[in-house]
C-alpha cells in the first residue's frame, strides 16, 4: 500500500487484471475497483489498483512509461504472439547475438509505429480486440506511435534462440507486436514466452502484494 491509498498487486499468471480486480472488490464488497492497465492473463507482475474513491486518483497519477522483464522465443509464430496461443508457422532460426543488438537499436533510435496486436486489450468500437479475434472476426487495428525509452538484454541462449530483455516504454506500446517485429528485423518469427511489469510510472513491483499475501494481511488487521 502507498502512501496515496493505492494497492499494489503482483498478478499471478493464469488470472485477468478484471479477475484481480473482482477478487478483491467481492473480498472488500467494495462498490468499484479499478486498475492502472491491463496485463494478459499469461503475464505476472505490477497491477496497480484503485478501490471506491480511490479509483479516481489512477487518472491523475503518471503511470504511461512502464517496464517489462521478457521473454522472446524465435523461430515459430503463435496464433496469439504467446506461448498459450497455437503455433502456425515456424522457420529454423540461427540468430546470433551481435544481429538481435544490431536489430534492437534499430527500433531504440527513436519512436516507430507499431500495430497493436490482435490478440491485445485494445477496443475496436466498444469490444476488446481479443474477443473479435477469437471470435475470427477480421479487424484492422491502427499503427500508433511508440517508444523504446531503455532496452537491455539481460541474457541470450543462442542454442534455444530465447532471448530475455527489460525494456522501459511508452504508453500504447505492445509486447507482443514488438517480438513479432524484432522477429521479422532478424528474418524469423518469434513469440512472447513470458512476461512480468516490473514498473508503472514511479510505482515498482518489488513494493507489490502478492494477490493472497494481500487478503490475509487485511484480513488480519480487520481483526
Amino acid at each position: 500500500m502507498t502512501n496515496h491509498n493505492i494497492i499494489l498487486i503482483d498478478k499471478p499468471s493464469g488470472w485477468t487484471s478484471h479477475d484481480v480486480c473482482a477478487k478483491i472488490k467481492s473480498y472488500f464488497n467494495f462498490k468499484k475497483v479499478g486498475h492502472s492497465g491491463t496485463l494478459d492473463p499469461m503475464a505476472t507482475g505490477l497491477l496497480v489498483i484503485g478501490c471506491n474513491e480511490q479509483t479516481k486518483q489512477l487518472s491523475k497519477l503518471s503511470l504511461d512509461d512502464k517496464e517489462y522483464v521478457s521473454n522472446f522465443t524465435f523461430g515459430s509464430k503463435t496464433e496469439t504472439g504467446d506461448k498459450t496461443g497455437k503455433v502456425i508457422t515456424s522457420k529454423p532460426s540461427s540468430i546470433i547475438k551481435k544481429q538481435l543488438k544490431q536489430a534492437i537499436r534499430f527500433f531504440k533510435k527513436g519512436p516507430y509505429l507499431q500495430k497493436p496486436h490482435i490478440f491485445s486489450a485494445k477496443k475496436v468500437n466498444g469490444i476488446r480486440a481479443y474477443d473479435l479475434a477469437r471470435a475470427k472476426t477480421n479487424i484492422e487495428l491502427k499503427a500508433v506511435k511508440v517508444k523504446i525509452n531503455k532496452i537491455k538484454i539481460l541474457s541470450f541462449d543462442q542454442t534455444k534462440q530465447v532471448v530475455i530483455l527489460r525494456m522501459n516504454v511508452s504508453k500504447g506500446f505492445y509486447v507482443r507486436s514488438f517480438c513479432e517485429d524484432l522477429a521479422a528485423k532478424l528474418g524469423t518469427f518469434g513469440y512472447v514466452s513470458a512476461l512480468q511489469r516490473t514498473k508503472c510510472g514511479k510505482f515498482k513491483l518489488k513494493h507489490a502484494y502478492k494477490l493472497n499475501d494481500f487478503l490475509k494481511l487485511s484480513n488480519s488487521y480487520a481483526n
